[in-house]
């Protein structure tokens, strides 16, 4: 049997597995003899997968998803390469834009969907071509869980791309994946449900009838939080933060808002920390859409080697990373991390 060239890691829970169960059999057929289709029922099963592919030395992977698909098998990847000692040869990845926002796959250059992007891939392979790779920057995130919460003192550790730590970020995906719709027009919705929510607390449309649902609905996502932030050692002056967000690339959500500039240059973090009031975001909104640096009074915004931030009054900070949330932490430390490879291609 010739050597495996691909190995495939698909999700059957995913929304988009759900509705076409049969999209297991049809991967396994594209990818015949090329390689192997492996299904992980839960993020506990990706580490036996990932052991397996590198025991058998397979140098091209695909996320079946979206950016949480391709966070989780990155992050598994790196912890079994440390636990073996590995360094090099590190498989490339291919992400196949089938999530909710797929900034990653924008940013590799990805482009098509994922059964193209697979039938696409194992056709070149086949032809004996190689895959065109390049190398994406991370962040490494580590801290700890706080004293109260259900894994006390307990370190926690990601890789990944962009995260908003705390504030307005970090609330606007609470509220994202609670709602129906999570594409582009679900963001633009969500948005202005937002401004209007905001907005209706203002002198002059305060006596405008609105839902109460309405009404209070952006309150706890403007809702100051008391934290102690650094950035290179730089105790911040701010007491309470609304903004607390960091990246490794620059990263286009959906077509809709761009963010992290700084992170175009290889090699640097762009952050950003501060304490942006309703008015501040409602400004700022074009210049999110148009990818440029964010102009605020009580706001700290650009290149940063190192980033602590410790939470005050007995607060949690729950990060969400590359989209996936986590809960319960006390403090947390970001710095550059690995190189990740990635496979361009485009169907």
């Amino acid at each position: 049997m010739p050597q495996p060239r691909i190995g495939v890691i698909t999700n059957p829970n995913s929304r988009k597995n759900r509705l076409h169960p049969e999209r297991y059999e049809a991967m396994r057929e594209v990818v015949g003899d090329l390689g192997q289709v492996r299904r992980t029922q839960h993020t506990g099963e990706i580490h036996d997968v990932v052991r397996d592919f590198l025991d058998q030395r397979i140098p091209y992977w695909v996320a079946d998803g979206g950016d949480g698909a391709f966070h989780w098998l990155v992050n598994v990847l790196w912890q079994v390469m440390r636990e073996r000692g590995m360094r090099d040869p590190v498989p490339a990845i291919m992400p196949t834009n089938a999530g909710t926002i797929d900034f990653i796959g924008r940013k590799a250059g990805v482009q098509g969907d994922a059964d193209r992007l697979l039938r696409g891939i194992c056709g070149h392979l086949r032809r004996g071509r190689t895959p065109d790779v390049q190398t994406l920057d991370s962040l490494r995130i580590q801290g700890v869980h706080g004293a109260d919460t259900d894994w006390p003192g307990r370190p926690f550790e990601k890789i990944g791309f962009a995260a908003a730590l705390a504030g307005v970020g970090q609330r606007f995906f609470d509220k994202f994946y609670a709602q129906d719709s999570q594409d582009a027009a679900g963001i633009v919705r969500l948005v202005g449900k937002i401004v209007v929510s905001a907005a209706s607390h203002f002198p002059v449309v305060r006596h405008v009838p609105l839902p109460v649902s309405l009404r209070y609905y952006a309150d706890p996502i403007f809702e100051p939080m008391p934290l102690d932030v650094w950035i290179d050692g730089r105790l911040l002056p701010m007491r309470t933060y609304r903004a607390v967000n960091v990246g490794s690339i620059d990263i286009n959500l959906a077509g809709v808002f761009r963010f992290f500039p700084v992170a175009r240059e290889a090699g640097v973090l762009h952050v950003q920390a501060g304490n942006p009031d309703v008015i501040d975001v409602v400004r700022n909104l074009p210049r999110m859409a148009t990818g440029r640096g964010l102009v605020m009074a009580e706001f700290f915004e650009g290149p940063g080697e190192t980033m602590r931030v410790v939470a005050r009054d007995g607060r949690r900070i729950d990060p969400v990373i590359d989209g996936e949330l986590y809960w319960g932490l006390s403090e947390l430390d970001v710095v550059r991390g690995p190189e990740v490879k990635v496979i361009r291609f485009r169907a």
